[in-house]
């Protein structure tokens, strides 16, 4: 059995798709069509439903795909396991991130890693939270970070850095250089919201429902992607949004975006790292958890923070749920 197709395989059950796999592991899609058929002729049975647009695995396709992961798994162990016998931190950490922690925390994180251990090959994946979740519970990445709490039993997850999330609009709105708005004003404005599975709108939409605002009490003018499209559609003067502290420093400094108090709402978040209970990670994953670790926690020694930093819990369902 050909390693080479069990990772093709892999990657199709998970992308769904046979362009996309054959783009991730950069072979066109006829080699990939021709990889796979001889699998099938290998194992005698046909591994994939192609009778529609979305590819899912037969029956047979689910029970060699489990033990596929973790023949796949146990190869990247020995892999790094004999390129540790250097004492060097070697290998390659593949890392998933929705929007926030990908566009804002981690760029800094990785690259202070990487001056460390320039061994390490570091491959960053930006997504929805969802969709980095569901990546990590499919052991396709290592490690994920999101802008919300997981409570699914697959998963580990802490914090990985404190965030506030804030109110923000153009500088030619009227709201521009208020101390404060009311709930009802917030109501009636048209706002921006980003795309279901955005980590960020099912935070903001769980705080608003503790205030007593139902998202169809809300104007929503536009849904926008994510949150650099949400960012660049209120700059605009398509409506007010709600942001990540981390996200908008320089458009705050030099007057595109102004922020905007709500009476009686404070979002205060972490963002978090998660990573399959399934899957045993690399060492250099390892090393890479333990540098977030050290980092968050020399952040939390320089000041307040914005939550007790303390691991998923029940409690935070409300705020994992990504409709």
């Amino acid at each position: 059995m050909d390693i080479r197709h069990l990772r093709l395989f892999c990657r199709i059950v998970e992308r769904r798709s046979f362009s996309l796999a054959a783009t991730d592991l950069q072979i066109t899609q006829p080699a990939a069509s021709q990889q796979l058929r001889a699998l099938e002729r290998e194992m005698g049975v046909t591994l994939l439903d192609r009778s529609s647009r979305v590819i899912m695995p037969t029956d047979a396709g689910r029970v060699l795909y489990d033990h596929a992961r973790r023949i796949l798994d146990l190869e990247a162990q020995a892999r790094t396991g004999i390129a540790d016998l250097s004492e060097l931190l070697a290998g390659e950490v593949l890392i998933g991130a929705s929007s926030g922690p990908g566009g804002h925390v981690l760029p800094g994180l990785l690259t202070r890693f990487r001056a460390r251990h320039p061994g390490v090959s570091l491959i960053l994946r930006v997504d929805d939270t969802h969709t980095v979740i569901e990546r990590v519970v499919a052991r396709e990445l290592e490690i994920g970070a999101v802008g919300a709490p997981s409570t699914r039993p697959e998963l580990d997850c802490e914090p990985l850095a404190h965030d506030e999330v804030v109110l923000v609009c153009a500088r030619g709105h009227a709201w521009a250089g208020r101390d404060n708005i009311s709930l009802a004003e917030l109501a009636a404005e048209p706002q921006i919201v980003q795309q279901h599975g955005a980590g960020l709108r099912a935070v903001v939409e769980d705080h608003l429902r503790s205030a007593g605002l139902f998202r169809d009490d809300l104007t929503i003018a536009m849904e926008m992607g994510l949150m650099e499209s949400a960012k660049q559609a209120t700059i605009a003067g398509g409506g007010v949004t709600f942001l990540s502290r981390w996200a908008i420093g320089p458009e705050v400094e030099h007057g595109l975006l102004h922020v905007v108090p709500v009476e009686g709402l404070v979002i205060l978040r972490d963002f978090f790292m998660v990573r399959s209970r399934a899957r045993i990670l690399s060492r250099a994953a390892e090393a890479l958890l333990e540098s977030f670790r050290a980092e968050r926690d020399a952040s939390v020694a320089d000041g307040p923070t914005p939550s007790d930093g303390g691991e998923c819990s029940a409690s935070q369902e409300n705020a994992a749920h990504l409709d």
